[in-house]
């Protein structure tokens, strides 16, 4: 046991051999830190999402349907931000923030509108979308709904059943 600035640290071994430390590992996509903070997995997902929503504005710049540029996003730019998010979702706002920003302006860019025109809200509505909060809470019910009902193979024998009287 190694000891450093009042914090405990252990070294692991595998059989003879130390296992090295690392400060974040990248595992089915997520990123994962020794802090087990998702600020990185925003970060690149973020700077991922952006570069294709990029990639979308230089390439199909003469392209004005917007259920055709509502289709790319939602497979190219919002598939990226919503990977895997039953496993990591930012819990504080402002990485609720940064993710957001790349769905402000993807909306923006389908709407072909300029900034200010309509709200956020607005074109949401307009695109039949949901913020990408209420989108990852949605995914984790279904989650929750499927490991209840045994469609996924997932032990929750530690969720307890509270009943109040109501359904």
């Amino acid at each position: 046991m190694t000891r450093k600035k009042n914090a405990v640290r252990y070294d692991y071994h595998l059989g003879q051999v130390d296992l090295q430390r690392v400060n974040e590992e990248k595992d089915i996509g997520v990123m994962i830190t020794s802090k087990l903070t998702w600020e990185t997995q925003v970060l690149v997902v973020s700077a991922r999402a952006n570069k294709l929503l990029g990639l979308l504005r230089r390439t199909c710049p003469m392209l004005t349907d917007v259920k055709v540029r509502r289709s790319l996003y939602l497979a190219l730019v919002k598939s990226q931000m919503s990977y895997a998010t039953e496993v990591w979702s930012p819990s504080h706002s402002t990485l609720k923030q940064k993710a957001e920003r790349v769905q402000r302006r993807a909306t923006r860019w389908i709407l072909q509108i300029k900034q200010g025109e309509l709200s956020y809200k607005e074109r949401l509505v307009h695109l039949d979308l949901l913020p990408l909060t209420y989108d990852r809470e949605v995914k984790d019910l279904v989650f929750l709904y499927k490991a209840l009902h045994g469609y996924i193979d997932i032990d929750i024998s530690f969720i307890k059943s509270v009943s109040h009287g109501h359904s």
